[in-house]
């Protein structure tokens, strides 16, 4: 199945406990851990892109998950290994 940003809210929706908006943190929404890393697997533009735990863990709101989601999908391909 084909990633759209169009779809990013229903896809985030599949996962959440209820309505939310950018402004829901995440935890109130009912989107988990496991669930940010699904959805960034799903964004990313190859599998050697590298996904910051760090930066996933700094992520509390939709609209911070959305922007995160947007930047990981534009990140360029790493360097394949030596």
């Amino acid at each position: 199945m084909s990633f759209t940003w169009e779809g990013l809210d229903e896809r985030i929706a599949r996962h959440a406990d209820g309505a939310f908006d950018d402004s829901t943190l995440l935890n109130e929404a009912g989107i988990e851990s496991l669930t940010l890393l699904r959805l960034a697997v799903q964004v990313a533009p190859s599998n050697d892109t590298e996904i910051d735990a760090s930066q996933l863990a700094a992520i509390r709101t939709v609209g911070e998950l959305k922007a995160w989601l947007r930047q990981l999908a534009s990140a360029p391909p790493a360097d394949p290994p030596v």
